[in-house]
């Protein structure tokens, strides 16, 4: 049986991507495809789709094979429009990163999620992020590619080169480090909560080399159409928990708003929701809990400001939603979850 996180499929474009990407590489991974029943006609069906499962495995059994040098990196510097199909081009139309985003997001299952960052805003930064599943992030090499796409794309669209801040991955450092901070051109640290990229916010306002209105307004009624062609329409709640992950940073998203961005009613979002067994301010407190739990081991955040991080504007309600959660304080979930850090260190360390 599929894992959830590895249910839905993506553009057939991503499998070409990596056996086109390799083979410039020099590994050759096609000889792959068979096993994984993956069929070779898929490198040139421009509308096909593949089963997230199976590229994911891909992925997994290409990496194997490439010991010299980090796999994702290669692949990802050689990532081209074509790969993406329409998002790619709706993407590089756009007026600016910002706005490119926006409306890749509409339409972000002819991809998959998986390939869109989130964007964040937190001050005088913004993060580019996905926090990969653990069936996916365990494939560092493609997470590696994930973020170097994500560059390449950008630089490709805007001109410029040389933004990104910080680099963060979840999985652990597979090379030695220096050759990611050589490629990415900046810290590169790794066994992090998130995948993320940090920038100057003022790159999501760089205008696009090719911006066209008339040609986005065009590809975006396409990519609507093709929408329609992909099998296992993405859950409204799925849907609204991404929003609801862009929009808590430091403030409490409405049921309005939420509904806006994605083109309904507010009751009309009430009662889909229902029809699918959840309610908005449960989803909510449910991704809350969530990113509560993952941001606090992250030592470096005090508490005050991962209340910030999920919505909360006053202290006082996130510490009463925490205690509901866990009937404890973050303080002292924290001072736990040293300790259990300190006596498995012990442990390995007395062991050697």
């Amino acid at each position: 049986m599929t894992p959830p996180e590895l249910a839905g499929s993506v553009h057939a474009g991503a499998v070409r991507h990596l056996v086109e990407g390799a083979e410039r590489a020099g590994l050759d991974v096609r000889p792959l495809l068979a096993g994984l029943d993956i069929p070779e006609a898929a490198l040139t069906d421009l509308d096909g789709r593949v089963p997230l499962e199976r590229y994911v495995a891909l992925w997994k059994a290409a990496s194997a094979h490439a010991t010299s040098a980090p796999l994702g990196l290669v692949v990802g510097r050689e990532h081209r429009p074509e790969y993406g199909g329409v998002l790619m081009y709706l993407l590089g139309h756009s007026a600016t990163l910002e706005d490119g985003l926006t409306r890749v997001r509409r339409h972000q299952r002819l991809a998959h999620e998986l390939f869109i960052p989130e964007r964040v805003r937190d001050g005088d930064v913004v993060h580019f992020q996905r926090e990969l599943p653990p069936a996916i992030a365990e494939v560092g090499a493609l997470a590696e590619m994930l973020v170097m796409m994500w560059l390449t794309t950008a630089r490709q669209l805007t001109g410029r080169d040389g933004w990104p801040r910080e680099i963060e991955f979840q999985h652990a450092c597979a090379f030695e480090p220096s050759v990611y901070s050589e490629a990415f051109h900046c810290p590169v640290r790794f066994e992090r909560p998130r995948t993320r990229v940090s920038a100057d916010p003022s790159v999501l306002d760089i205008p696009l080399r090719h911006a066209d209105a008339l040609l986005c307004a065009h590809l975006e009624r396409h990519a609507a159409a093709l929408l329609e062609r992909v099998p296992g329409e993405e859950p409204l709640a799925h849907r609204v928990r991404g929003l609801l992950r862009e929009e808590l940073r430091g403030g409490d998203p409405s049921q309005e708003r939420i509904a806006r961005g994605l083109a309904l009613g507010t009751r009309t979002l009430q009662r889909r929701l229902k029809d699918e067994g959840v309610a908005f301010n449960d989803l909510l407190d449910e991704l809350r809990r969530e990113l509560c739990l993952m941001h606090l081991k992250d030592q470096s955040l005090s508490v005050q400001q991962v209340a910030f991080l999920l919505g909360y504007a006053e202290p006082s309600g996130f510490y009463r939603a925490f205690r509901r959660w866990t009937g404890t304080t973050p303080q002292e979930l924290r001072a736990r979850q040293h300790s259990l850090r300190f006596t498995a260190g012990e442990s390995r360390h007395a062991s050697v």
